[in-house]
């Protein structure tokens, strides 16, 4: 009995010790009322693909490359993120489209092959954001600048594969803010 009790304990903490970075979605701060930075809006998923590269900086020094493929979409942001566990030196938002995604994450790698350098090419200022798609109702991807963060990049998309119009929604994303910057 105890063996099997000392089993299920060493079980219990190899599972913790594996969980994501990630946790639930926390209170998003809005980024609905921010000054709208985007430009002409790809009309549907198809489009996605032959949208550029997009790299921007933010006030306090973040880099941030969103890449738009044919099946996949990626967000990388480096710099100094408050409160990130202590090798993580960026922060990743991949996902694939219409296939759901998985949280974000950070990232211990060099900010450096995350962001290609490549210079950003644009701006986002505190109270500013850039809108990358919004397939209303339930497919939409936004980083954005509210006053009491450094960024906000927020994914919505629908929980199940192909049910864009009635199901329920699943938000990825992250914030970085001091104290503590997070991941969902």
């Amino acid at each position: 009995m105890a063996r099997r009790a000392r089993a299920g304990a060493v079980l219990s903490a190899a599972l913790l010790m594996m969980a994501p970075n990630a946790v639930a979605a926390p209170a998003i701060p809005d980024v609905d009322s921010l000054i709208d930075d985007s430009g002409t809006l790809p009309g549907s998923i198809s489009d996605l693909p032959s949208t550029p590269i997009v790299v921007f900086a933010t006030d306090s020094g973040l880099v941030c490359r969103v890449w738009q493929g044919k099946i996949t979409h990626d967000v990388n942001c480096t710099g100094d993120i408050p409160g990130a566990p202590p090798a993580a030196r960026s922060v990743q938002l991949p996902g694939i489209y219409g296939k759901g995604t998985i949280p974000a994450r950070f990232v211990a790698g060099p900010p450096e092959a995350l962001v290609g350098g490549t210079p950003a090419t644009a701006r986002l200022p505190v109270g500013h954001k850039i809108v990358f798609w919004d397939f209303p109702p339930t497919q939409s991807m936004v980083c954005g600048v509210p006053p009491s963060t450094e960024l906000v990049c927020v994914l919505k998309e629908p929980q199940s594969p192909g049910d864009v119009t009635t199901g329920p929604v699943v938000t990825h994303g992250f914030v970085i803010a001091a104290p503590q910057s997070q991941v969902f």
